[in-house]
């Protein structure tokens, strides 16, 4: 399989709450920078989204502009989507967020996934004013915990 195409099934598994097989495609040793306050194993950055798609069912990715060379591969993301049901808190022992059914659509962000093999090691996510996971809480109200 291209590395392109690895890409779109690991962002498409997201979407539709596969977990499982989003973690198919990412190494062992995987980490997500620059979205996350601090760095993401795949564990729980999986996890994290698995708590976002609660709140947010119709939570993409909108990837645009992909292209592939060597072991990278790089991409256009503007995530998005509308918090239309309670979703858990992100810090322990705070209440639930309440649906605002408001759409939520983060600026567009540029990503760069680096290979291992046909498994991705690293995503590197452009670090963009209201952008990242702290944007995305902020809309929806959420407070933003130094480590999700």
């Amino acid at each position: 399989m291209e590395k392109i195409e690895i890409v779109k099934n690991l962002f498409t598994a997201i979407e539709k709450c596969d977990y499982t097989k989003a973690k198919s495609f990412l190494a062992p040793d995987f980490k997500i920078l620059g979205a996350p306050p601090q760095p993401m194993g795949s564990d729980e950055w999986l996890a994290f989204h698995k708590q976002l798609s609660t709140g947010i069912p119709d939570f993409k990715f909108n990837m645009t502009d992909i292209t592939e060379s060597g072991n990278v591969v790089n991409g256009t993301a503007k995530v998005g989507g509308t918090f239309t049901k309670e979703m858990p808190s992100f810090i322990k022992g705070q209440p639930a967020i309440q649906p605002t059914n408001k759409v939520i659509s983060n600026p567009k962000e540029n990503l760069t996934m680096t290979f291992k093999g046909d498994k991705i090691v690293t995503i590197t996510v452009e670090k963009v004013a209201g952008g990242g996971i702290p944007g995305f809480l902020k809309q929806i109200g959420a407070e933003v915990p130094s480590k999700v």
